[in-house]
């Protein structure tokens, strides 16, 4: 008798919460088409958290064919703070949709499993792990509105946590300097003063998302007005997307395409994001 086909991914646009059940009876990976789903998958998360030094927090991925989703799950670790946990989500939810997501575009008859959850244990006897977050991969892994992509504060957050990725902190170093340069260049045009390193611009990166975040808590009040955040955002978008262009064109293994950019609102006490987008690469 011939091995059982699979049946296609039939729950496309339901938004139920995994069930805590669909977590307990999901098991590790059976088929080669499973195993190699897994190994993408836990591949792709190590690459990224090790950009911020965090590929301790080895992924366990195991499947519930009858929930047709496939669950990602970390811990147990110790005083492990909670930005680290909220990266983790993100960064399983990105591999899982991204791996799912060619899977169902390639074998769209055979391959069942386009949902994901992930899930953190607190324990290793843990029988309920909470599910950190969970998605479906057939709308896109990246959102975006009208069709274009925005910053936000998960982004900006997973940025902030410094990088352990040697070409990433170089960029990061020459990209400050380049957006320095380049407002001051054009200061004749602008009417602005000059800045220096002083006036607290910062850039990180979200490997989640494959953007370069670009930030001040303003200490010097540079960035107050429309005009001033308009003009940054300008010199942000030509010197970042630059680098980032250079980078790509040397080095096959750099995926950074995106930049943000949010300046410190003196009114709210938070950053404000002035300007996001895609650099054409």
């Amino acid at each position: 008798m011939g091995r059982r086909r699979n049946a296609a991914y039939t729950r496309a646009g339901e938004e139920t919460q995994p069930h805590p059940d669909e977590w307990r009876s999901s098991t590790t990976a059976d088929s080669p088409e499973e195993r190699d789903a897994a190994k993408t998958i836990r591949d792709r998360m190590l690459s990224m958290l090790a950009t911020k030094d965090m590929d301790f927090m080895q992924p366990t991925i195991t499947f519930n064919q009858r929930a047709q989703t496939v669950l990602v799950t970390g811990g147990p670790v110790s005083q492990l703070p909670e930005d680290h946990q909220d990266v983790f989500r993100r960064v399983g939810e990105m591999a899982a949709c991204s791996t799912l997501a060619h899977r169902l575009e390639n074998d769209p008859t055979t391959w069942p499993y386009g949902r994901f959850s992930v899930h953190w244990k607190t324990s290793d006897g843990d029988l309920g792990a909470a599910a950190l977050g969970f998605g479906e991969a057939t709308d896109g892994c990246v959102a975006e509105t009208a069709g274009q992509w925005h910053g936000d504060e998960f982004g900006m957050a997973t940025a902030e946590i410094p990088s352990s990725d040697k070409s990433e902190i170089r960029v990061a170093d020459a990209t400050v300097k380049a957006i320095v340069a380049t407002w001051n260049a054009h200061t004749a045009e602008t009417n602005e003063d000059a800045l220096t390193v002083n006036d607290g611009i910062s850039l990180g990166f979200d490997p989640v998302e494959s953007a370069a975040y670009v930030w001040t808590d303003d200490p010097n009040s540079r960035f107050a007005s429309r005009a001033s955040q308009s003009n940054l955002k300008g010199a942000v978008e030509a010197a970042v997307c630059r680098k980032l262009t250079d980078e790509f064109n040397s080095d096959k293994s750099w995926n950074y395409t995106r930049w943000a950019v949010a300046v410190h609102d003196a009114y709210t006490g938070t950053r404000q994001f002035v300007g996001s987008g895609t650099c054409t690469i």
